[in-house]
């Protein structure tokens, strides 16, 4: 059962910015190629930080590009999360209109989630990053607000050094409390960016926009408890829109509502 936020603050208008590593380090990582220009080859001599050749010189492994987390060991029901891989094909979202003719539209954020006891990663499948104009996708995060009564009833990892392996963890989690919707914003990713949401982070449902769909392989754990493997908040809709100035891309390429 989400959660219901009433949106107290006055209309909000979000402007995105690329998906860089540095400007999402607050919610989690950003994976993609860090030398794109680099072909691998056995004459490398001088290779990037934290890179190995591998599979006889044809390739680079760049080491740790993400971390996963399962923080399950502190979870209410004590149950056992797996490693789950799921795929979500997802449509372009329809845009609400704007009268400035130099933006594609407008995406009204009407809910975000986070699971509480893992990270989430998002893997987009079969888009060039050439095709930034034609199809791309948002990013949409929130920091937490303090601990509030509102929150009280949604579990979050309470750690420990037998439920954690890396006690310092606990300095990289939200912890309690609601989505700060003074706090939002929004990253423009391509095709050549996967996303790994850190635990308990807030964040919108996946948004592609575009005119296409954008399959993405979903990599995260759970243990088939609902409320442990995702919390939701929904904006209460009072008149005031919060909303992701989605820029223009060519040519007939973002639906609208």
């Amino acid at each position: 059962m989400p959660v219901t936020i009433k949106v107290d603050v006055k209309e909000k208008i979000i402007h995105t910015k690329p998906l860089t590593q540095d400007d999402f380090a607050a919610f989690g990582t950003v994976i993609q190629n860090p030398a794109p220009a680099l072909m691998p080859s056995p004459a490398i001599k001088n290779l990037p930080p934290n890179t190995v050749q591998a599979n006889q010189g044809t390739a680079l492994k760049y080491l740790d590009v993400t971390n996963m987390k399962n923080f399950y060991g502190s979870a209410p029901s004590q149950r056992v999360a797996n490693a789950v891989m799921n795929m979500f094909v997802c449509s372009p979202r329809s845009l609400l209109p704007s009268h400035d003719s130099n933006i594609g539209g407008l995406f009204p954020v009407t809910i975000l989630e986070r699971h509480p006891f893992t990270t989430q990663t998002f893997i987009p499948l079969g888009i060039s990053p050439s095709e930034h104009e034609d199809v791309c996708y948002l990013v949409v995060v929130a920091p937490s607000l303090t601990p509030s009564s509102m929150d009280e009833t949604l579990p979050v990892p309470v750690l420990s050094p037998q439920t954690s392996t890396s006690y310092s963890d606990e300095d990289k989690l939200p912890g309690r409390g609601l989505p700060d919707l003074d706090r939002i914003q929004a990253f423009l990713a391509n095709g050549s960016q996967a996303v790994t949401y850190g635990a308990g982070t807030w964040h919108a449902p996946m948004v592609v926009v575009g005119k296409k769909p954008i399959d993405f392989v979903v990599v995260q754990f759970a243990n088939g408890v609902g409320i442990e493997d995702c919390q939701e908040a929904e904006l209460e809709n009072t008149g005031k829109d919060i909303c992701v100035v989605v820029p223009k891309l060519s040519k007939n390429a973002t639906w609208r509502l």
